[in-house]
C-alpha cells in the first residue's frame, strides 16, 4: 500500500527569514491609473507654476506691491450711500429670483436624469448633458448675451443666474433622487397611483429637506455672483464696482467691496441657520450667531402660530391635548406638531412668497417684458452654434492653454493650504475648541471675498496677466475647499481612529492614518470638482485683465462674434464634461 505524503505548506518567500512580511495592496490596472492621474496632476501643476510664475509664497514676495495698493485704497469711502444700498437690494432680489427660476427648471431635469426614475438611457444622457452645459456657461457671459435680448437691467442677470444655477441644482437634485428609499415609492405604486402621484407621494417628500438646503446654498452662491453681474450691464451693485474701477477710485471701490462682504457674511449666517434647522442638525454644529438666528426665527413664528385649545396652548414639541371634553368624545389629532422644524419650514415658505412679490416691485422687472423676450432666446442660442472654426489661430490656442494652466495652478495652490485648514476647522480633529472657532470664522471671512473683486485688486497691484488671476482664484477656491474638506473630515468613522490611538500613536499619525485615509475618496472627488470650478472661473477673469480666454470671450460677446463665442463655449463644455466624467470614475474607484 502506497502512502501519499501531504503537500508542504507554502510560505511567502522573504529575503530575510527574520523580517516581517510587507503587506501591500495588489497593483491592479485601476490603482495604476489612479496613481498616474495623481502624478499627471502634480506635473501639470508644477509646469503651470513655472509657466505663470506663481508659487505658494507669491503673496509673500509681492507683499510690497499689494501693500502699496491697499494703502492707496484706505480709507474706504461711499459717495452715495442710498444709491449703493438700493443697488445692493437689487442684487439680493436678482439672486433670489434667479434661484427660484433655476429651481423650477432644475427639478424636472433632475427627475429625467435620475437612474431610478428614468429607465431610458438616452433621455438620461440628454438631461445630464443639459445640466453640464448650463454649468459650463459662465453667468457673466450669459448676462452679456441676455443684455442683447432684454437690454441693460436686472432681468438679464436673473435669467443668467437661473440658467447657470441649473447645472448645480440639477446634479445635486438628481443625486438626491437616486439615493431615496424605494419602500415608500413602492407602497404608493401598490395602491394603483398614477406615475405623477407616485413621484409626488413616494419620492418628493423624501427629498424636500435636501432640496431646500441645496437651494439655500445655491442662493448663497448666486448672491455672491450677482454682486458682479453689473460689470457687464446686468444691474445691481456691480454697477458701482464698474464705475469705481473705471475711475481708479480705489477708496470708493474698497467701500463698495466692504458693503458686499458684510452682506455676504450676514446672508450666509442666516442661510446656514435655516439650513441647519431644515436638515435637523444639532445646534452644536453651528456657530453661535447661526444658532441665535435659528432660535429667534423659531420663537417669533411660534408666537404667531400657537393657538389655544380648550384653554391650553399648543406646545412646540407635543401633539394637541387629547383629553375629551365634557359631554362629547374627542378623537386623537394626527396632525404633526408645531415643532421647530415645521415652524421654520412654514416661515421659510412665507418669506419666499413675500420676496417673490417684492422682487419685481423693487427691481422694476416686468413679467410682460420677460415673456416678450422669450422667443428671442432660441434664436440667440442658435447663433452660438459654430458653423466653422476658420477663425481659430495660435492666439486662441495660447489663451485656452493659459486658461487650463490657470485652473491647475489655482487648484494646486488652494489644496496646499486648504487641507491643513480643513483639519483645523473639523470639530473632531481640531486641537482645541477655540482653534476650531477661529478656523471656521476665517473660512467664512475668506469666502465672503468675491473672486472678481480680488482679481481687480491684484491686477491693479501686480499688472495684467494670468498671475493676479491665479492668486485671486486660489483665494476663493481655498475658502471653498477648506469648508468641503472640514465637512468631509467630520464625517469619518471614529472606530479606526480609536484603534490607532490605542497603539500610542501621536495626533499627527492618527490624523494621517485614521482620518485622512477615510476622507480620501471625498477629498479626491472634491479636488476634481475644484479643478472643474477653477477652469470655468478662469474663463471670465480676463474681463478685468486676469489672463486666460476671458478677455476673448467678453470681446466676442460684445462685438457679436457668435462663431467665436460659441466655439469657445463648446470647447469649455467638452473640457468640463470630461472632468466631471473623470471625477465620477475616480470617486467610484476609491469608494
Amino acid at each position: 500500500m502506497t502512502t501519499i505524503a501531504p503537500p508542504e505548506p507554502r510560505t511567502a518567500p522573504t529575503s530575510d527569514p527574520g523580517s516581517p512580511q510587507r503587506l501591500r495592496p495588489p497593483l491592479r490596472w485601476r490603482r495604476g491609473v489612479l496613481n498616474a492621474l495623481i502624478v499627471a496632476f502634480v506635473l501639470v501643476a508644477i509646469y503651470a507654476f513655472v509657466d505663470i510664475g506663481v508659487n505658494p509664497l507669491t503673496l509673500y514676495f509681492e507683499r510690497d506691491d499689494i501693500g502699496n495698493l491697499l494703502s492707496r485704497m484706505w480709507a474706504p469711502r461711499l459717495d452715495n450711500v442710498s444709491s449703493v444700498m438700493s443697488h445692493a437690494l437689487d442684487t439680493f432680489f436678482m439672486a433670489f429670483a434667479g434661484t427660484v427660476f433655476a429651481f423650477v427648471l432644475a427639478l424636472p431635469l433632475a427627475f429625467l436624469a435620475a437612474r431610478n426614475i428614468t429607465s431610458n438611457s438616452a433621455v438620461r444622457a440628454v438631461a445630464r448633458a443639459v445640466i453640464v452645459l448650463t454649468r459650463a456657461l459662465p453667468d457673466l457671459v450669459l448676462a452679456l448675451i441676455f443684455v442683447r435680448v432684454w437690454s441693460i437691467g436686472v432681468l438679464p442677470g436673473i435669467v443668467a443666474l437661473g440658467i447657470h444655477s441649473v447645472g448645480m441644482l440639477g446634479k445635486l437634485f438628481a443625486d438626491a433622487i437616486e439615493e431615496i428609499d424605494e419602500g415608500p415609492r413602492d407602497g404608493v405604486a401598490a395602491t394603483g397611483a398614477s406615475r405623477i402621484q407616485e413621484l409626488t407621494g413616494g419620492v418628493l417628500p423624501q427629498i424636500v429637506p435636501g432640496l431646500i438646503a441645496v437651494t439655500l446654498y445655491r442662493l448663497d452662491i448666486n448672491f455672491r455672483s450677482a454682486t458682479l453681474l453689473g460689470i457687464v450691464g446686468a444691474g445691481g451693485i456691480g454697477l458701482d464696482i464698474k464705475v469705481a474701477q473705471g475711475a481708479l477710485d480705489y477708496p470708493q471701490l474698497l467701500g463698495v467691496t466692504l458693503v458686499i462682504i458684510a452682506m455676504i457674511v450676514v446672508f450666509e449666517l442666516i442661510s446656514t441657520g435655516v439650513r441647519s434647522v431644515v436638515l435637523g442638525q444639532e445646534s452644536d454644529d453651528r456657530s453661535w450667531l447661526s444658532r441665535l438666528i435659528a432660535r429667534r426665527l423659531t420663537n417669533t413664528v411660534a408666537t404667531h402660530k400657537s393657538a389655544a385649545i380648550d384653554g391650553e396652548p399648543i406646545d412646540d414639541d407635543q401633539h394637541r391635548p387629547e383629553t375629551p371634553s365634557v359631554g362629547k368624545a374627542r378623537t386623537a389629532d394626527l396632525r404633526p406638531p408645531w415643532n421647530r422644524e415645521r415652524i421654520t419650514m412654514y416661515a421659510f415658505a412665507v418669506v419666499c412668497v413675500l420676496m417673490l412679490v417684492l422682487a419685481p416691485i423693487k427691481t422694476g422687472v416686468s413679467v410682460i417684458e420677460f415673456i416678450t423676450g422669450l422667443p428671442d432666446i432660441p434664436t440667440t442660442f442658435w447663433r452660438l452654434v459654430p458653423t466653422d472654426f476658420s477663425w481659430w489661430d495660435s492666439t486662441y490656442t495660447q489663451r485656452f492653454v493659459e486658461t487650463v494652466l490657470m485652473g491647475f495652478a489655482a487648484t494646486a495652490l488652494a489644496l496646499i493650504f486648504a487641507i491643513p485648514t480643513g483639519f483645523l476647522a473639523a470639530r473632531n480633529v481640531a486641537p482645541a475648541r477655540w482653534v476650531y472657532g477661529v478656523a471656521r470664522t476665517f473660512i467664512l471671512g475668506m469666502r465672503a471675498l468675491p473672486d472678481l473683486i480680488v482679481a481687480v485688486i491684484f491686477v491693479a497691484a501686480l499688472g495684467l496677466g494670468p498671475k493676479p488671476g491665479v492668486l485671486a482664484l486660489a483665494i476663493g477656491l481655498y475658502a471653498f475647499a477648506s469648508k468641503l474638506f472640514a465637512d468631509s473630515i467630520e464625517e469619518v468613522s471614529e472606530g479606526p481612529r480609536d484603534g490607532i490611538r490605542s497603539t500610542g500613536a501621536s495626533p499627527v499619525q492618527e490624523s494621517f492614518t485614521g482620518v485622512l485615509s477615510q476622507a480620501m475618496p471625498s477629498l479626491a472627488g472634491n479636488s476634481l470638482y475644484l479643478l472643474d470650478i477653477a477652469i470655468r472661473s478662469s474663463t471670465i477673469l480676463g474681463i478685468v485683465g486676469g489672463g486666460g480666454i476671458g478677455f476673448v470671450l467678453i470681446s466676442a460677446s460684445r462685438l457679436l462674434m457668435w462663431d467665436v463665442l460659441g466655439g469657445l463655449l463648446a470647447i469649455t463644455f467638452v473640457l468640463v464634461y470630461a472632468i466631471e466624467l473623470l471625477s465620477g470614475w475616480v470617486r467610484k474607484q476609491l469608494i
